[in-house]
């Protein structure tokens, strides 16, 4: 099993949080900030191996 496997499923929690009123916009993003500054790291780790520029997710992005 992939190590980072679970960040599909953290986004979508806080996601579902948010969308039922639980938490506000700007509580979600909080919570997402350190998933997202770990799947960009990686992703950009990723990137330079492979020669290609990595473009990094926003917030807003992975909400949609």
């Amino acid at each position: 099993m992939l190590k980072g496997s679970g960040y599909r499923t953290k986004i979508e929690a806080i996601k579902k949080r948010m969308q039922n009123g639980l938490i506000t916009y700007d509580e979600a993003k909080k919570e997402a900030e350190p998933i997202l500054a770990e799947i960009n790291t990686k992703g950009a780790e990723i990137a330079q191996r492979w020669g290609k520029k990595h473009k990094p997710l926003t917030f807003g992005y992975v909400m949609r």
